[in-house]
């Protein structure tokens, strides 16, 4: 995962974006200055130095605030909007194609890469409850995992459409064999997109991990007793079948699987903020 630092600098109400490169990932899309820190830097004097590089000005890193982490096709990203105030110069662009000020309600007219759209959101108010659209889905129609993974397919760089399809195979306990519960299989895929690794020879990493899916998994089974979907649906009436099920009314009067996919998607969503204040750096002065 690569930590990025973004600078949230404000004037008169509005703050500052700019628009990358066309020849760059995410091409033309607008975002917050900042860049990736470097072995040995901390957050802060990385900011300083992007600024310095990016926009020609000297900068006093003052606040932390919002976190998100990203999957992009080639890598993951752990991004820190941090409030900045200019000591020193004018605002000059180095590196990207425009820039230019900009209110939280004119930022909805650009489109924004999609890490920065959902620190936008944050500095809005407008973080996601991702236990209450895991719910949402399931009452849809879609099995455990889609639900789950579903939830968090903006973080993972996916529409979801593709979400749906990359988990729709663990459904019913992996293909209706009533094993391993789809919510934690979701659970399970979504950790793999954000923090798994994806080079060989890494063992630390593998085994880090691997840990990290354990703790999901045991977090899942001290609430609900179990983690084995034939299990946790033992007393379902007419017993459970391999094929799907209509989904009635009289189905989800008596399936628990809404509370399952709610307590994954929160557990994730605690693990994907833990450490972090999405309040923190609101859009109070904006």
């Amino acid at each position: 995962m690569i930590e990025v630092v973004a600078a949230l600098l404000e004037q008169d109400g509005r703050f500052l974006a700019c628009q990358r490169p066309k020849e760059k990932n995410c091409g033309l899309m607008w975002e917050f200055a900042g860049g990736k820190v470097e072995a040995g830097e901390t957050r802060e004097q990385a900011l300083a130095r992007e600024c310095r590089e990016e926009l020609g000005v000297f900068v006093e890193v003052q606040q932390a605030g919002a976190q998100v982490t990203q999957a992009y096709p080639e890598y993951t990203v752990h991004l820190t909007l941090m409030r900045v105030r200019i000591k020193e110069g004018e605002i000059a662009p180095t590196e990207h194609a425009a820039w230019r000020m900009m209110t939280l309600e004119e930022a909805k007219e650009y489109a924004f890469c999609p890490a920065d759209m959902r620190l936008l959101n944050a500095l809005r108010g407008e973080s996601v409850d991702h236990a209450a659209r895991a719910k949402a889905l399931f009452e849809q129609g879609y099995n455990c995992a889609q639900s789950v993974v579903g939830a968090f397919c903006e973080e993972m760089g996916l529409t979801q459409a593709q979400a749906m399809r990359l988990s729709s195979s663990m459904g019913g306990g992996v293909g209706g064999m009533r094993d391993l519960c789809g919510a934690v299989s979701g659970m399970a895929l979504v950790a793999g997109m954000l923090w798994g690794y994806d080079t060989t020879g890494d063992y630390e990493a593998k085994k880090a991990h691997y840990a990290r899916v354990r703790a999901l998994a045991e977090d899942f089974r001290a609430i609900h007793g179990s983690m084995i979907c034939r299990e946790l649906l033992a007393g379902v009436p007419g017993g459970l079948q391999k094929d799907p099920q209509p989904r009635t009314a009289e189905y989800y009067a008596v399936r628990p699987c809404g509370r399952f996919v709610q307590t994954a998607a929160r557990l994730l969503e605690e693990r994907l903020y833990q450490g972090t204040d999405e309040a923190q750096g609101s859009a109070s002065s904006l």
